[in-house]
């Protein structure tokens, strides 16, 4: 059982159709019936709208039919969740509003502080409005997320990865992720050199004692990173090791920076073969 964790926010947006498949949500429906928490879904999609001088009859009726598709489809996301965790024995609420843009960011941002942790699909294309919704609520949030990439769609943490390099992110997730290392039945600590070289004192060796003495199962191994990249590196560790879930801090640079030059949390949210759990 996960302890501490006694209320989970699972965030889900619809833009397009039905094939638009939701990972997070089973995932958090599991990660909620695990740790016997309360659920928060919340399926939202953008409300169109249209200036006033555009407004013609005919455009204004297909804005109109677009917008209420889009209801549709938020609603049976919602009754989903709610079939789901009456069959699981979970207590959930849910939620289904459609708004502006912003205002659809603000709205799970506000909802992702007042839960223990949110749970979100994973979004490969950055400019995606799934993508905006995963770094802001990394950024802004003040709470952990769980990045649910395609084909997981239960909960797991018997195998967990922390990757560490002694940064201030790193250390906020590593606490914030304390209830999965302690379900963990192995837990590897995991520095990648190349990018930049770390003290002894960060590769893991000062973290793991902190761990154990919580009764966690860890080990620490330190890597090189494969042609100077720790994104490809710790993506091939986390599969050769068997992991459920990854730990690490999310944009330990600047997103601006990330942005131009690249990074390991912009390249693991474009790709993961794992769950990740972040915290910035």
């Amino acid at each position: 059982m996960i302890g501490n964790v006694k209320n989970v926010f699972v965030a889900v947006t619809k833009q397009f159709g039905p094939a638009e498949t939701s990972f997070a949500l089973p995932y958090g429906l599991s990660l909620a019936h695990r740790a016997d928490a309360h659920t928060t879904v919340q399926a939202s999609s953008v409300r169109l709208k249209l200036p006033f001088n555009w407004a013609n009859g005919l455009v204004w009726d297909l804005v109109q039919a677009e917008n209420r598709r889009l209801e549709a489809l938020v609603e049976t996301v919602a009754q989903t969740a709610r079939a789901d965790a009456a069959a699981a024995g979970i207590i959930c609420s849910t939620e289904t509003p459609q708004l502006s843009y912003p205002d659809l960011l603000a709205s799970f941002t506000a909802q992702a502080r007042v839960h223990d942790l949110a749970v979100l699909d994973a979004e490969p294309e950055s400019i995606a409005l799934d993508r905006a919704v995963v770094e802001t609520l990394l950024l802004d949030s003040g709470r952990p997320l769980i990045i649910v990439p395609a084909g997981h769609d239960v909960c797991r943490s018997r195998r967990v990865i922390v990757a560490w390099d002694g940064s201030a992110k790193a250390a906020r997730a590593t606490g914030d992720a304390l209830p999965f290392l302690k379900d963990a039945e192995a837990v590897e600590i995991v520095s990648v050199t190349g990018e930049k070289d770390l003290p002894d004192a960060l590769m893991g060796a000062d973290l793991a004692p902190c761990l154990a003495r919580h009764g966690i199962r860890v080990s620490v191994n330190s890597l090189d990173a494969a042609d100077g990249d720790v994104a490809a590196t710790l993506r091939s560790h986390a599969v050769g090791f068997g992991a459920d879930l990854l730990v690490m801090g999310g944009f330990v640079h600047s997103r601006l920076h990330e942005t131009v030059f690249g990074g390991v949390t912009r390249s693991l949210l474009d790709h993961c073969p794992v769950p990740l759990f972040m915290s910035h």
